[in-house]
């Protein structure tokens, strides 16, 4: 199996963080797993680092500039190939393997979805990534399964791209209409995925909305930002 970093971007997840890097190292021991702690107020650097992680502090605030931050890193290392997930137990690092194995066929971002696999998650969600999918579909052409999945693989144009498109702050349903609109290749692995076990999602409660509406409007940035290209999915 082809070698890849793993970087899992993590804020205030320090009851869950040990066991989150010990799982992806057990899964892929050799691959290097670089935390970036998004300024937490607990020991989340310190659990990530007693499990065996590297530790960067993210430049700037968001889930957006923590990934711009990991990325831009692991590619000034010359990793060219990156499998994230986020810290709160809710990615499986288990099906890691599943999506390298697809990586290998050429795909330039391959994404775990819940799609299809009875993962938990409640009506607001639902409708919130019904109308996200659409709002992707509307701008590219393609309609992701699951617009939101932080747990996936990038390489190839997929890992040179993204760090420009993060720029906007915003990283889920966008990163989907940028995709599309640039032709990137784009697979999608049914993953079961948990609910979170605790802490607290960035989803949740007015913060969600909030999150939901500048996902909204990142998508429409999109059409602006990448100039149409090939269809994205074979």
């Amino acid at each position: 199996m082809p070698p890849c970093a793993v970087l899992i971007p993590a804020r205030n997840e320090g009851p869950r963080i040990g066991r989150v890097v010990a799982s992806v190292r057990a899964v892929l021991p050799e691959s290097p797993v670089l935390v970036v702690d998004g300024h937490s107020e607990d020991h989340t650097a310190d659990e990530a680092q007693a499990a065996g992680a590297e530790v960067l502090t993210q430049q700037g605030r968001g889930y957006a500039s923590a990934l711009f931050t990991g990325y831009q890193a692991l590619q000034g290392r010359g990793h060219r190939r990156v499998l994230t997930l986020d810290a709160d137990g809710q990615h499986p690092p288990e099906a890691a393997p599943a999506l390298v194995a697809r990586s290998i066929e050429g795909w330039d971002w391959v994404v775990a979805s819940r799609q299809g696999t009875r993962s938990p998650t409640n009506l607001v969600n639902r409708l919130a990534h019904a109308i996200l999918a659409e709002a992707v579909r509307a701008a590219s052409g393609w309609r992701p399964g699951d617009p939101t999945s932080g747990f996936h693989l990038l390489q190839n144009d997929g890992l040179m791209r993204f760090p420009e498109w993060l720029r906007a702050g915003v990283a889920d349903a966008n990163l989907r209409a940028c995709a599309g609109r640039a032709g990137l290749r784009v697979c999608e692995v049914p993953v079961w995925m948990p609910g979170r076990t605790g802490g607290r999602s960035m989803h949740a409660g007015l913060q969600g909305w909030r999150n939901g509406v500048r996902s909204l409007r990142a998508v429409a940035e999109a059409r602006r930002l990448v100039p149409v290209s090939t269809p994205v999915m074979p």
